[in-house]
């Protein structure tokens, strides 16, 4: 019966009954009219055979959607060696000759070879008993006993996987194996592998993989430009291993993306709970709620190796109660960076850099993640005191360029002037960049940007030197009319700092924003000399003493501490008599704009001179008594300019 014919026979059942429903005046013959017409329809078809005959048929015709393993003589009774009939029950699963699900019964199957899952099929058994720190045999459970050396199950093709078992590395005398499987240890339990393509959207569930202690429980491998992606392992219990998980790619190779929710890694015996190593991308390795339970580990609980390597690690339970304090349950080593640690860390500490690891929250007795202070770097981000006729912006660099620069008012952030920048078909790029070297020697992040507007595409992009000594760049403007924030985020190179906004057109720029940390930016919260600011509070200067210059220097050039103070005690040495010309003439010695200093003396007698380099009022001489005190301001040049006096 062919499917067209499936659906006429449907729909005439359905007239029919709904005939139940018309007047009874007519209904005998709306009845006789559509009993005729099907009778129509089951003789085109010679649908002439009973329902049930009929319906036998139609299941011989379907493929089965399932593989019973039962059917290809797996015994389960942990002396017969069921691991060729396993197998041919997958082989059969994985040529389309039976259904893709293989179902393994109760049993404790014995195998001396790996079990391989073809690309595409489930083995499912029937749960892995009722406990989940030991194999139960008595709880009507399916566990495949491997006794050999390779690992129990290896999956190399997308789409299989493993749902409600248990995989267990086979320690016992028993049937034919007597006097082997005790002094026999396997590589590992199940080994997902991608070699020279690319595995994805394997699978594990409810499997519960016990007693490796000779390898790694749970395998995660590329190699040979392989990779291993789009992996989900949910409720997954690893007990009792050399290794609990291991996600390693070679140079070639990448393993990431794979997600792991719930289940827990505990036991003995265990060198490393977790451990992800290159030398290959071995990234963005999600983990929601796991739980690292064990006792102790020789190495760590978790370990995170390679330039390339990271671990997502989210509401994550960490005990050790036999660790020693001295000894990490976390190392990430100093090559990696972008890890993201949180949960409770109930015992010892993380073992990391924090500034490349900002992602690290945890916070226990023992140790603390940290976050970088998102404090704007950029002085005059609010792009104030432009001085046209000059084309100086206090704070910035305008470098090669003819480019015409107009300030306006505020538009996206409050007390953040916009700058307009006419490129004037300068046929090149020209930059917009701080005036200082911006270095933090704690922080190997930086973040850094700028609201752009522009119309035309590429006009403006944010470019900075990476950590290798390349210069690397943002996403550029679209040129779509609207504001758009530019920027970036890498590890950049301490040797050579080096920030800039790389300008190839006409664009409006406001509230620029450097912070140091992976941290995201904060265009428009910017320090007090980018935007003004109100206090209700006490405003406290720093306070620093000024000495004589040293003997082998002039007497009358002095040298006030820079970035230590706004006040300086001046203190003379038991010498009150002495004589000040100059102050902080050099330029590596001298003072950014607009910096106000005070002078205080204490003694009276000494003589600060009016001079083409200390401009005082009326052009007089100032002379300390008891108690007084002299108030400069400096255009950022060698000359200093009398605010006031007290004396």
């Amino acid at each position: 019966m062919n499917i067209i014919t499936s659906i006429a026979v449907t729909v005439a059942i359905a007239a029919i009954s709904a005939a139940l429903y018309i007047s009874h005046s007519d209904q005998s013959e709306k009845i006789e009219t559509l009993s005729r017409q099907l009778s129509e329809v089951l003789e085109r078809d010679k649908f002439d055979a009973p329902l049930s005959t009929l319906s036998a048929r139609r299941a011989q015709e379907l493929p089965s959607a399932f593989t019973y393993a039962s059917d290809f003589g797996v015994v389960g009774d942990s002396m017969a060696n069921d691991g060729p009939a396993i197998q041919a029950a997958l082989d059969s699963a994985g040529m389309d000759e039976t259904g893709g699900t293989v179902i393994l019964p109760q049993g404790v199957f014995i195998t001396t070879q790996p079990i391989i899952i073809p690309p595409g099929v489930t083995l499912q058994g029937q749960g892995y008993g009722s406990s989940p720190l030991a194999i139960k045999f008595d709880s009507g459970g399916s566990t495949i006993a491997y006794c050999g050396t390779d690992h129990a199950v290896k999956i190399n093709g997308s789409s299989s996987g493993l749902r409600d078992l248990a995989v267990y590395d086979w320690p016992y005398n028993h049937g034919d194996f007597d006097g082997g499987c005790p002094d026999i240890k396997a590589a590992g339990g199940v080994l997902i592998q991608a070699e020279g393509a690319t595995v994805e959207s394997t699978f594990l569930q409810n499997v519960f993989i016990y007693f490796f202690v000779g390898g790694q429980a749970l395998t995660l491998s590329a190699i040979n430009q392989g990779g291993v992606a789009y992996s989900n392992i949910q409720n997954v219990r690893l007990r009792h291993a050399m290794t609990g998980l291991k996600l390693e790619a070679d140079e070639t190779s990448f393993v990431n993306t794979n997600t792991f929710v719930g289940g827990a890694i505990s036991g003995g015996d265990f060198h490393y709970g977790l451990h992800a190593t290159g030398p290959g991308d071995c990234n963005d390795n999600k983990f929601y709620g796991l739980g690292i339970g064990m006792y102790d580990s020789e190495v760590a609980h978790v370990y995170v190796t390679g330039s390339t390597t990271n671990v997502k690690m989210e509401n994550i339970r960490f005990e050790a109660k036999d660790k020693d304090m001295s000894r990490p349950i976390v190392i990430i080593d100093d090559s990696s960076y972008g890890n993201v640690i949180n949960g409770i860390l109930g015992h010892t500490h993380i073992k990391a850099d924090m500034n490349r690891n900002p992602g690290i929250d945890t916070m226990s007795q023992k140790s603390v993640g940290l976050d970088p202070a998102p404090l704007n770097q950029f002085w005059n981000a609010a792009f104030k005191g432009w001085d046209g006729p000059n084309r100086i912006m206090p704070g910035w660099s305008l470098q090669h360029s003819q480019a015409e620069l107009m300030v306006f008012e505020p538009d996206i952030y409050p007390d953040h002037n916009v700058i307009s920048i006419d490129y004037l078909n300068y046929g090149g790029a020209f930059k917009l960049m701080s005036d200082q070297t911006l270095k933090v020697e704690g922080h190997d992040f930086v973040t850094f940007g700028v609201y752009a507007k522009s119309s035309v595409p590429g006009s403006i992009s944010a470019a900075m030197r990476y950590t290798s000594g390349s210069i690397i760049s943002s996403a550029p403007h679209s040129g779509n009319g609207e504001w758009e924030f530019i920027g970036m985020s890498a590890l950049y190179s301490k040797t050579a700092p080096y920030f800039y906004f790389s300008i190839t057109g006409d664009v409006q720029l406001t509230a620029p924003t450097l912070t140091f940390g992976q941290t995201p930016a904060t265009p428009g919260a910017s320090l007090m000399s980018s935007s003004g600011a109100r206090m209700s509070g006490t405003f406290t200067l720093g306070g620093a003493i000024g000495y004589p210059p040293s003997e082998d220097s002039s007497p009358y050039f002095w040298v006030l501490p820079k970035n230590e103070g706004n006040v300086f005690m001046m203190d003379m040495l038991g010498d009150p008599v002495r004589h000040i010309h100059r102050l902080n003439h050099s330029g590596a010695d001298r003072f950014p704009k607009g910096t106000v200093i005070t002078l205080v003396f204490e003694e009276s007698g000494t003589r600060v001179k009016h001079s083409a380099y200390i401009k005082l009022k009326n052009n007089q001489d100032f002379v300390s008594v008891t108690q007084s005190s002299l108030t400069l301001v400096t255009k950022g040049s060698a000359t200093w300019y009398e605010v006031s006096r007290n004396n």
